[in-house]
């Protein structure tokens, strides 16, 4: 009979656990409030022209349902760092989607206010500005040839800042060119 009631127990405390977990809110869940922005992420807010309570998400995040209160609430989406956003009609990312790199002020411009029900903040490497991807391109070229790029090499900065090379991934290409491989004793 001992054994019963505390099989019994058992039961009931798991019941109880499932229960409280079913309900319990994440400790990373967002509240509406007035936190401090990200050094890279995403703050959304209440109002047109960022008025209002906001929170904010760091990049990397996601939300495939928005927390209770939340759902359908977003009017204006400022960016910090390298951050850019997807945001989805419907939960689980399904649904009409927009990407933004850049804030917005007013959402409902976009076709976007109070309907955003899922969202993504990712790092946006696309940002590469031309004298970066020129500076890529150089340093490679040394790296690579042991010399200054040449008037040609301009195709090469539209690639880096295109396909969002690092300079690695540029020494991997002009390590398939003919000039790489007449340099190299033997060829191949």
């Amino acid at each position: 009979m001992t054994r019963r009631i505390d099989m019994a127990r058992t039961a009931t405390v798991v019941a109880m656990v499932a229960v409280v977990l079913a309900y319990a809110v994440p400790a990373s869940a967002q509240r509406w409030g007035r936190p401090r922005t990200p050094r890279a992420g995403a703050c959304f807010y209440q109002n047109a022209n960022y008025g209002g309570d906001y929170f904010c998400v760091e990049a990397g995040d996601a939300y495939d349902v928005m927390p209770e209160g939340l759902n359908d609430r977003i009017s204006s989406i400022r960016l910090f760092g390298d951050a850019d956003v997807t945001v989805y009609r419907n939960p689980n990312f399904r649904g009409r989607s927009t990407r933004f790199n850049d804030d917005v002020s007013n959402l409902q411009r976009e076709g976007w206010n109070d309907t955003v029900s899922s969202l993504r903040v990712r790092l946006d490497f696309a940002r590469v500005s031309r004298d970066e991807a020129e500076r890529i391109v150089e340093r490679a070229y040394r790296s690579v040839f042991g010399r200054d790029p040449d008037p040609s090499a301009r195709s090469w900065v539209e690639e880096v800042m295109r396909n969002r090379w690092s300079q690695r991934d540029l020494e991997r290409e002009l390590m398939k060119s003919p000039e790489y491989r007449n340099r190299r004793p033997g060829g191949f």
